[in-house]
């Protein structure tokens, strides 16, 4: 198959494929003789894979580890699923701090609500000396 073909049958672009060879999560193709690459069905399924553990927030990093253990003839569930689990940890992580954000915000448009009803009104976030960093941004 050419890339044009794999990239349409996946959903991915051209440019994507080209990226994912140059980054080693896919074996460099064979070649015809008139230059275009080649690829079989293993190749599909491999990016299939990518687009998939990709969308699950994994970094081309990990995502080379999931191909190697992929690649073992055992496939051994517990590595895979201590790298859910701490894929899903970070997630966690990460909406805790942007409840944090939103509460900040929260808070900053109550300040500029309260400010703009007096006559004249000056902006409360631009006159704090200090501002208050939400905890995503220490």
């Amino acid at each position: 198959m050419h890339i044009g073909i794999v990239a349409k049958k996946i959903g991915l672009s051209v440019d994507a494929i080209r990226f994912y060879e140059r980054n080693g999560l896919l074996p460099r193709p064979p070649r015809t003789q008139g230059g275009f690459r080649t690829y079989g069905e293993n190749d599909v399924e491999t990016l299939a894979f990518v687009r998939r553990v990709q969308s699950l927030g994994f970094k081309l990093s990990e995502i080379r580890g999931l191909l190697s253990l992929r690649g073992n003839r055992l496939q051994p569930c517990a590595p895979v699923r201590r790298r859910l689990e701490e894929k899903l940890s970070d997630v966690q992580q990460k909406l805790t701090d942007l409840h944090k954000l939103e509460h900040e915000l929260r808070l900053a448009l109550r300040s500029c609500d309260r400010e703009m009803r007096k006559r004249p009104a000056h902006c409360p976030i631009l006159r704090e000396g200090s501002p208050r960093k939400p905890e995503s941004a220490k």
